[in-house]
C-alpha cells in the first residue's frame, strides 16, 4: 500500500492533539469595493438638515390646562383644556368630566332659531341623563355673530338657554381656540373635504372622557344627536 494508505486515524488524532488542536480559521468576508465603502461613510457622516429634522414636542409635565400652552397637541382629551365664560372668567373644562357634551359653535344670525331651539329641547330632556352643552359664539362666518358677550348673553337669554355658554372665538386659522384645533383633528372629528368648521352650527358629540365620537356638520339639526346620545350615558 502507498503512504496514503498506510497514515491510520490514530496517528493523525495524535497530531492534532501535539499541535494544540488548532480549530480550522473561518473563511475571510471579502471586502466590500473601496467605492462602496467611501459612499457609506459619507452617509453615516452627513448630518440630516435642521428643515427635514422631526420636530418633536414634548409635553411639559404641568396641571396647567392645554388651552394655556402653545402645544395643544399634546392633550387626550377636552378635560386638558380651559375656556372663558360668556363673563369672562376662566373654565377648566375637567368640570365636565363625566358628563357626555355637545360642542357647537353659535351665531345670532342663519339657521339660529332651529338650533337654538333643539339644543335647549336636548339639555331640558337629557342633563339630568349626564348631557351639557358648550356653546361658543363665533363671528367668522358671514359675520352672523358681531355683537359682544353682553349682547350674545341677552341674545341667548330670549331662547330661555339654560347650558353653558362661554365667550366667543374663532374655531379657524391660527387663531383658534386650542379646543377647537385639538377637536378637529381628532379620528372622529375630522370633517369632509378637510377637517376646518364650514360654517355656524357645527357640533361635535364628546364621551364621558372627553374624546371626540363624532362630528355633525352646520346642515345637520341638534336632534339628529340624539338617537346618539343613549350609547354614551
Amino acid at each position: 500500500m502507498g503512504r496514503a494508505g498506510a497514515r491510520s486515524p490514530g496517528r493523525r488524532r495524535q497530531r492534532c492533539q501535539s499541535r494544540g488542536r488548532r480549530r480550522p480559521r473561518a473563511p475571510r468576508r471579502r471586502k466590500a469595493p473601496a467605492c462602496r465603502r467611501r459612499r457609506a461613510r459619507r452617509r453615516r457622516k452627513k448630518p440630516c438638515p435642521r428643515s427635514l429634522r422631526p420636530e418633536i414636542h414634548e409635553c411639559p409635565e404641568s396641571q396647567d390646562p392645554c388651552a394655556s400652552r402653545d402645544d395643544w397637541r399634546c392633550a387626550r382629551s377636552m378635560h386638558e383644556f380651559s375656556a372663558k365664560d360668556i363673563d369672562g372668567h376662566m373654565v377648566n373644562l375637567d368640570k365636565y368630566r363625566g358628563f357626555v357634551c355637545i360642542v357647537t359653535n353659535v351665531a345670532s344670525q342663519g339657521k339660529t332659531e332651529v338650533n337654538y331651539t333643539q339644543l335647549v329641547d336636548l339639555h331640558a330632556r337629557y342633563a339630568e341623563c349626564g348631557l351639557r352643552i358648550l356653546a361658543f359664539p363665533c363671528n367668522q362666518f358671514g359675520k352672523q355673530e358681531p355683537g359682544s358677550n353682553e349682547e350674545i348673553k341677552e341674545f341667548a337669554a330670549g331662547y330661555n338657554v339654560k347650558f353653558d355658554m362661554f365667550s366667543k372665538i374663532c374655531v379657524n386659522g391660527d387663531d383658534a381656540h386650542p379646543l377647537w384645533k385639538w377637536m378637529k383633528i381628532q379620528p372622529k372629528g375630522k370633517g369632509i373635504l378637510g377637517n376646518a368648521i364650514k360654517w355656524n352650527f357645527t357640533k361635535f358629540l364628546i364621551d364621558k372622557n372627553g374624546c371626540v365620537v363624532k362630528r355633525y356638520g352646520p346642515m345637520e339639526e341638534p336632534l339628529v344627536i340624539e338617537k346618539d346620545l343613549p350609547h354614551y350615558f
